[in-house]
């Protein structure tokens, strides 16, 4: 009996003693995680676990912000980005370390900490959920509903009035040399319809005609800007080649038609047959929608068309709803990464620096990209206020205006400041867009 009292006296100080050494250790870890080096085959953990965290964060705010997901997502991917710690970490750190001064915290360093870079396994996380999430919005819709002479007329104006208007810009206004202009054009031709369509996801509105037409005109804008970007890239070179760009769109047309006939083919004689079990038909799916969006990427377009257009295969089955089922909880695995990391890409000395070019040239890529889509949905007889909402939705630039910069900066043609104003101006039209284009989604439905 002394035992047995005895021993309920000790192990509960014995359970406490042990979970104070844990949380010891676990700061000490985190410490030096954040301001000492570690081998990144060991980081990676830390650094896609703080990724999960910044995500639950988000989720939690959106009932107090009543933001939707996905700007909260970009803005949690500023405040983690490099750029953002480097300014704000020093005065902070100092800040704290006087609060703290009694405290066994008292001396944080002021060097700012490592928390999350974009290297490459993040930025491979992240395309894969951009491709997860326009694989399973594939799966939602219709080939004739995508192809069709509205969404076309859209995507063409989509992409003529912003390339023509950032080229006046660049010239006429900014005084950058042609090529620069024409790079800063092809950018504003640029559509990251993954914002977009999160949004519409969120709010229920995938099956609405404007978002249908939205997201066929942003799939041909990313046929038709992967053209301007080829034309941009033959000119800078000096030997500016038709049989280049010929070469270019016949690709696209044929990768894009032929690989729907080929999936609904391989659809019916495998998908429709396989059985689910052991998780078969999942990791085909997986395998079918990374090998198009590879496909995609070898070609020239853009990773995310080619998953897209999988999904458009995969439409055709008849275990499509199984499929969904299987798909969804790796969406929401990986999407929110996608989002973060479309805010870890932002130079935000860069808004302050360039503050004038960059309002300029975000202002003219809104307003170029919303009157052309615009004047394209009222040229197929849109009501004008789901026109509005079409261009809108085409507004956000995101990473397809960040890979045209690179590939700019990379050859040598762009400066590190004219990629920071691209970068700049590709991020603001991600944010300004999710709640512009959930008021307005909302504002309709209620009419």
């Amino acid at each position: 009996m002394e035992l047995k009292h005895v021993e309920k006296k000790v192990w509960p100080t014995v359970a406490l003693l042990l979970l104070a050494l844990v949380l010891i250790m676990f700061f000490s870890i985190i410490k030096a995680s954040l301001f000492t080096h570690v081998d990144e085959e060991k980081r990676i953990f830390f650094e896609i676990s703080f990724l999960f965290l910044a995500a639950v964060l988000a989720s939690l705010l959106v009932s107090y912000t009543r933001q939707p997901l996905v700007m909260l997502l970009i803005v949690v991917g500023i405040v983690l980005s490099p750029s953002f710690i480097a300014m704000a970490w020093p005065a902070g750190a100092s800040v704290l370390n006087v609060l703290l001064q009694q405290s066994p915290f008292r001396s944080i360093p002021l060097t700012p900490p490592k928390i999350v870079a974009y290297d490459e396994v993040v930025k491979a996380l992240a395309q894969l959920g951009a491709i997860i999430l326009l694989f399973k919005i594939g799966m939602h819709s219709e080939v004739k509903q995508i192809f069709s002479a509205k969404n076309f007329i859209v995507a063409l104006l989509g992409v003529i009035v912003p390339f023509a208007s950032g080229y006046y810009v660049g010239v006429a206004v900014l005084g950058y040399s042609v090529v620069v202009s024409l790079f800063l054009g092809a950018a504003l031709t640029a559509t990251s319809i993954g914002v977009s369509v999160a949004i519409l996801g969120e709010l229920n509105l995938l099956g609405k005609d404007y978002a249908k037409l939205l997201l066929g005109a942003a799939v041909i804008d990313d046929v038709l800007g992967l053209l301007a970007l080829s034309f941009v890239v033959s000119y800078s070179t000096t030997t500016l080649e038709i049989g280049h760009l010929a070469e270019v769109a016949g690709k696209a047309v044929v990768f894009i038609a032929g690989g729907i006939i080929f999936g609904k083919i391989v659809v019916e004689k495998y998908f429709d047959k396989v059985k689910a079990e052991n998780g078969t038909l999942f990791l085909s799916a997986m395998a079918f929608a990374l090998f198009y969006a590879y496909a995609a990427e070898i070609i020239g377009l853009s990773g995310i068309v080619g998953a897209f257009l999988a999904g458009l295969a995969l439409n055709y089955s008849k275990k499509k709803q199984e499929l969904l089922e299987k798909v969804n909880p790796l969406e929401s695995f990986l999407t929110p990464i996608f989002f973060i990391s479309l805010g870890l890409l932002v130079e935000v000395n860069a808004l302050a620096e360039f503050f004038y070019p960059i309002v300029l040239i975000t202002i003219i890529a809104v307003l170029s990209k919303l009157v052309g889509c615009w004047a394209g949905a009222r040229a197929c007889g849109i009501k004008a206020r789901d026109a509005v909402i079409v261009g809108v939705g085409m507004v956000p630039r995101g990473e397809v205006a960040f890979i045209i910069a690179l590939y700019g900066l990379t050859m040598g043609v762009l400066n590190a400041s004219e990629y920071s104003i691209i970068t700049a101006m590709a991020f603001l039209t991600t944010v300004v867009t999710p709640p512009a284009l959930k008021h307005l989604a909302a504002r309709g439905e209620k009419k």
